[in-house]
């Protein structure tokens, strides 16, 4: 019986999982995380290079939409008949015509657009349009015919069938998998419901799954519909199709969502709504500055949208977390984005509304939210009930306001005022959300004796807010901060003032870019990032009687093997959007639009790739190119900008102004990661650099050495932010700049760091807006692309079995973690026993190999410095190199501490006795 189990069990593990998407916006990486993944061509033409080969197109067989492209060229005696359920007309493929004619104008298409792989639909279709079993014969022949043809057409092709149980016989060696539709719910086109399928029915089903399981050994997909509201109910089907050994597809009719297989994505995607519909401004907006750093901590990948534009297409539920608008006034908000808004909230998706309400309380299609409007009060209002998480990072002032005097039925309010015999409720959580509405969501704080920065605080705390109102399930989130357990140190350079003379003694009169190299570079052989301006050093931009000096000093820079290149521009734009507004001025409404580079007009290309190239042939050695972009002035590029960036193969950082300090200790100078701008992204600086510490650069010029306060105050209790130094070349100008920056670095290199390239960290934030979160039974699994490799496990979510993973090298638990690491871009785990099995609790170097087995772990170790790295060593282990045994340099427990003075070691093996 034991045996009998175990067997029965490793079936189940290995059942496929299968996901079935026809909608819109198709999204990619979700479905990588799926085995089988269908698509709607139409709706996706061409698959990402990715994906090439990788996905099923939808392909019908025995029925045409009189849409479609090829439909056109349908002759009428094609057609058997009509399928008025779906509209569609029912094709004769016992006319070898028509089989050519689908091979040519359907089938060959696709497979030029890159799909390799079709699920082949309506295969019984032709019941609609015979009588005899002659006609159905030649049917099913028909059929077999132009499946078997394909196949042989296309090598290679493969293919998923719709039933067609009859044709398996002859077909089957091009099949992967057999699907069908309605296994334990259907849904009924003809009366627009939904409705339980027989037994009989049930049964007969199984009956068909089974054969095609014992015969040909090939998986069965049911294929299953619920409301898009009911989730619950949807993974309840899931899980009762796959107790029968079949992989179960549970999605709405127009199969325009994610829906519940066996594997079930956790949606990461939140869309962020704005008010402010100008270009250059909305960036600047609170949505921006305040909502993304929590939204991105809480694991969340901003879609970001004016309320005027378009709203996704499709089905939200499993693409999408929730929806967050944050208005700054609920005038003009468009009709159509009220109701759209209204229906996505009835369709179950959760909503949070912030500052002001998006919906007029007494409009009908607000319903759904459950809003009573009251009487503006009459007096000061007086608190009723606080929650935990309001007055988080300032207490709730003397004069109360009541800026939207209502309240919500069925919620749970989080602040309660109440003012002549009315409640108001301004924040709440609520079935469907939760809202809070200004001014107890960010508050100004005037200056103080002991505080001299006007900052705006948190009233309430966002994080917890954010949580509840999006009904967040715990789920392990992508960190950027941290690998192996250290916190990830890196050092980028804008290249502003590298002709500055210096005032610093023994360099007084040489350029500061001499002072930075000689005081800086050569001293902390760190990985840094270094641009400079093309309108600054060459001989073509201001100073071309230095440029001899000033390129030979770059180029020495460039020569060193911890430095990576980068561009700050041609001509340094100051003000982006008004720049490439007026190329041909120099000069703004706020100033100087950019240097007044001679005989230029500003050309968005010539900027960016055209700097890198000038880089890349006059200043870098063999071997090296310019790796990215750092943006210059309000470092705030509009779209097109970026997009030029990143044809030309080029990362790009910058922007943002993370700059909380003990003066101004509040979340609210904590900001986000980077920001979407249409199809484009822009990654931020994760902290700012001495002009901001140094007043603008009048003075204090020690100023930058505060930054040492960011890097505590991001760093712990919660680690929200790397360590990044940030800095301009003309730090090196003056002696107290330059000491504070020496002072920076020695703390930095005193903490437990992992040091990267400005680069690396651009990448895993990139792979942080793509990485994938999935359920699968008890297991968890994530997809990236390998360039982020942790993963931080908030409360709610347990500790691993390292033991029974793929693709995790260890953990570390505890201080600002628990933190996993991964060995790649894809894990899976289930829960475990702390301490139980052997892994890398920490390591100041990545990663390069690792494998696991049964008595132990073999990894390999690079870093930028000398080695240091943690093991979680159990009992009876040891560590060695080449059968050498490596002797560690400290234990705690059972965690064993390890020192080299190489910064890479190869093929290490950490073996433990059975």
């Amino acid at each position: 019986m034991v045996f009998l189990c175990a067997v029965a069990a490793g079936l189940r593990a290995q059942v496929p999982s299968a996901a079935f998407y026809y909608g819109p916006e198709v999204p990619w990486d979700e479905l990588a995380a799926f085995d089988m993944a269908v698509v709607e061509p139409a709706q996706a033409p061409v698959p990402p290079p990715d994906r090439v080969g990788q996905v099923y197109a939808y392909v019908s067989l025995g029925e045409v939409l009189p849409s479609r492209d090829y439909a056109a060229g349908i002759r009428s005696e094609w057609i058997l008949g009509d399928n008025p359920d779906w509209q569609t007309r029912v094709l004769d493929l016992a006319e070898p015509a028509l089989r050519d004619y689908l091979i040519e104008k359907v089938i060959r298409p696709l497979w030029r657009q890159g799909y390799r792989r079709f699920f082949f639909d309506t295969l019984d279709s032709y019941q609609l349009g015979v009588e005899t079993d002659t006609e159905r014969a030649a049917q099913r022949e028909g059929l077999e015919t132009l499946i078997r043809r394909v196949g042989e057409t296309f090598p290679g092709a493969r293919f998923i069938l719709n039933r067609g149980f009859e044709l398996l016989p002859v077909v089957h060696r091009y099949v992967d998998a057999v699907a069908a539709e309605s296994l334990y719910q259907r849904w009924r086109p003809d009366s627009g419901r939904y409705q339980p399928v027989s037994g009989e029915d049930r049964e007969w089903l199984l009956a068909r799954f089974e054969e095609v399981r014992q015969r040909y050994g090939l998986p069965t997909i049911a294929i299953d519909y619920a409301p898009p509201e009911d989730r619950a109910g949807a993974r309840s089907i899931a899980q009762r199709i796959q107790s029968h050994g079949v992989v179960p597809w549970v999605s709405n009719p127009a199969l325009d969502m994610l829906g519940v297989s066996n594997l079930e994505v956790v949606p990461r995607r939140v869309l962020m709504i704005h008010d402010v519909a100008q270009d250059g401004l909305w960036e600047r907006s609170e949505m921006v500055r305040y909502g993304l750093m929590p939204v991105q901590f809480l694991g969340l990948v901003p879609d970001i949208r004016y309320m005027g534009e378009p709203m996704p297409a499709g089905t939200l539920n499993g693409r999408y977390a929730g929806i967050i608008t944050w208005f700054n006034d609920d005038t003009g908000v468009p009709p159509a984005f009220r109701h759209w808004l209204a229906r996505q909230a009835r369709a179950g998706v959760p909503v949070a509304m912030v500052g002001q309400l998006p919906v007029d309380p007494g409009d009908p299609d607000a319903e759904v939210f459950g809003l009573r409007q009251h009487p503006e009060p009459k007096e000061s209002p007086r608190v009723i009930t606080k929650a935990p998480g309001i007055g988080f990072e300032t207490p709730l002032p003397a004069l109360l306001e009541v800026s939207s005097p209502i309240s919500a039925d069925n919620a749970e309010p989080w602040l309660t005022l109440r003012a002549g015999g009315e409640d108001y409720m301004p924040v709440a959580i609520t079935g469907w959300g939760g809202y809070a509405l200004d001014p107890y969501v960010v508050r100004s704080i005037l200056p103080t004796i002991s505080d001299a920065d006007v900052t705006d605080r948190w009233v309430i705390q966002p994080l917890d807010f954010l949580r509840q109102a999006l009904k967040l399930p715990p789920m392990p989130i992508p960190d950027v901060t941290t690998e192996n357990g250290r916190r990830l140190f890196f050092v980028h350079m804008d290249g502003d003032g590298f002709p500055s003379l210096a005032e610093v003694r023994g360099y007084r009169y040489q350029a500061a870019g001499e002072v930075l190299l000689q005081e800086i570079l050569k001293r902390y052989p760190v990985p840094t990032t270094i641009s400079v301006v093309e309108g600054e050093v060459a001989r073509t931009g201001l100073y071309p009687e230095r440029a001899e000096e000033l390129e030979d000093i770059a180029r020495r820079i460039f020569r060193l093997r911890h430095v990576e290149a980068a561009t700050h521009t041609y001509s340094h734009p100051f003000y982006w959007y008004e720049a490439a507004a007026h190329p041909s001025e120099t000069q703004g409404s706020e100033g100087a639009l950019r240097l007044a580079v001679p005989d230029y007009t500003l050309d968005l290309e010539r900027e960016l790739a055209g700097s890198a190239r000038y880089i890349e042939e006059n200043l870098l050695p063999p071997g090296k190119r310019v790796e990215m972009v750092l943006w210059s002035g309000d470092t705030n590029p509009p779209e097109k900008a970026l997009e030029l960036t990143r044809k030309a193969g080029l990362l790009n950082m910058n922007g943002s102004d993370t700059v909380i300090t003990e003066s101004a200790s509040t979340w609210t100078l904590i900001k986000g990661i980077g920001v979407p701008k249409g199809d484009e992204y822009q990654v931020f600086a994760p902290n700012q650099n001495e002009n901001l510490y140094t007043g603008e650069w009048l003075g204090p010029f020690y100023g930058f050495q505060r930054v040492i306060e960011t890097f505590e105050l991001t760093g712990e209790p919660i680690r929200f932010k790397p360590i990044d130094i940030y800095y301009h070349t003309y730090i090196a100008s003056k002696k107290a700049s330059l000491a504070s920056l020496k002072k920076v670095y020695d703390w930095a290199l005193s903490q437990p760091v992992n040091p990267v390239f400005a680069s690396d960290y651009v990448k895993k934030v990139l792979d942080f807006n793509r990485m994938v979160v999935a359920r699968q039974g008890n297991r968890w699994r994530v997809l990236g692309a390998g360039e982020l490799r942790t993963l931080r496990l908030p409360e709610g979510v347990a500790l691993p079995d390292l033991r029974t993973s793929q693709g995790l090298a260890g953990y570390q638990s505890g201080g600002t973690g628990p933190y996993l690491h991964l060995s790649g871009g894809r894990a899976s785990w289930q829960p475990g026993t702390e301490g139980t099995a052997p892994g890398i609790w920490d390591a100041n170097g990545r990663l390069t190999a690792f494998e696991r087995d049964a008595e132990g772990i073999t990894f390999s170790l690079k870093s930028a410095l000398p080695l240091l790295f943690t093991l979680q060593q159990p009992p009876g282990c040891e560590l060695r190199q080449n059968e050498r045994r490596i002797r560690p340099v400290s234990r705690e427990g059972d965690r064993y501490r390890y020192r080299s003075d190489r910064s890479e070691l190869n093929e290490l093996r950490l073996q433990c006795r059975p």
